[in-house]
């Protein structure tokens, strides 16, 4: 199968590294140039729980160059997906499938409306990976790749896709509940994901400091709140317990918002709590944690932004100065 894989982060490196070890696929990974001039001169280097080796793969920084494929995995941050799905549109138009491996809400609506097709998957996963260096990925730990999708249609597509990532190495399972999945993911992001950037925290120090796991116990009621008045079908009966069980069997994984702020990037803050609040203020819902959160990650994001400089010196909120700033909700 011949597979482009548009973003060479730490998650598109490890999928797109360990499905190009299946004999049969003909794998390239779209990226920066940073990235992707160190895959073509050294391989891609792979570190972690799915073992250190160097992957030979073909890398590109222009998607245009690539004629034909028989999926397009789109693995980018959520702010860069119409910018994405604009590179590889001649792809689609030629009826290529997408699969997307994204956090937060609402990115298979926008894929399908912005390049008129159906043919479109959605996966979350809980795979833990970080960018060591460039063209280099360390896998933290292993997870369950969940993938659906939101049009009828795509069922032989989804268990296809299943097939060839479990063949790669990866835990997988189809589901038929894609929605609810995906705002299963998206709550347990609004309770881990904030705290883990302000704080500096892996997620096990989280819910290990009886504080921050009150606080994240908060943020996940209130987020799951709003999916009930939607009437989303989680894939867990109790969220409050899911992240937290997240939390633990993920204890070293440095979540990507932190990643974000610790590399000095732009989170996907609007796309995770940020869409939460949007669709809670259109329903009339008060979410007074997650409002609060949300404000100090856009301006420690802003901060951090302007410094350019991940050993700039901005210093991470402390447990009892966050729950501090939190106390008069």
């Amino acid at each position: 199968m011949r597979i482009v894989i548009m973003g060479s982060g730490a998650i598109g490196c490890l999928y797109g590294g360990l499905l190009s070890q299946i004999g049969e696929n003909d794998v390239t990974l779209v990226g920066r140039p940073l990235h992707v001039d160190a895959i073509k001169t050294n391989g891609l280097v792979m570190k972690g729980v799915y073992d250190d080796h160097v992957v030979d793969i073909k890398a590109t920084a222009n998607p245009k160059e690539i004629e034909s494929a028989d999926l397009v995995i789109i693995t980018t941050k959520s702010y860069d997906t119409s910018d994405a799905a604009e590179s590889i549109r001649h792809l689609a138009d030629g009826g290529t499938p997408i699969a997307l491996i994204q956090n937060g809400l609402g990115t298979s609506t926008l894929i399908s409306s912005l390049l008129g097709t159906k043919k479109v998957v959605r996966a979350t996963t809980c795979v833990g990976a970080i960018m060591t260096g460039p063209g280099e990925v360390t896998a933290t730990g292993k997870g369950l790749t969940e993938i659906g999708s939101h049009f009828s249609g795509n069922e032989d597509l989804v268990d296809e896709i299943s097939k060839i990532l479990s063949i790669a190495g990866f835990d997988v399972k189809a589901s038929d509940n894609i929605e609810g999945v995906v705002w299963t993911k998206t709550i347990v992001n609004c309770g881990l994901n904030p705290v883990a950037a302000l704080t500096g925290l892996k997620n096990g120090e989280i819910h290990s400091n009886m504080g921050l796991r009150a606080l994240v116990i908060r943020l996940v009621e209130e987020a799951a709140r709003v999916a009930a008045a939607l009437d989303v079908h989680l894939s867990t009966d109790d969220p409050v317990r899911y992240t937290l069980g997240t939390a633990k069997a993920t204890s070293e994984n440095m979540n990507s918002m932190l990643q974000d702020v610790r590399s000095c990037k732009r989170t996907e803050i609007d796309a995770i709590t940020g869409e939460v609040l949007r669709i809670a203020r259109e329903l009339g819902i008060d979410l007074p944690f997650n409002e609060s959160v949300y404000a100090l990650i856009k301006a420690l994001e802003a901060k951090r932004l302007e410094s350019h400089d991940p050993s700039s010196g901005i210093p991470w909120m402390s447990s009892d100065d966050l729950m501090h700033a939190l106390s008069t909700l």
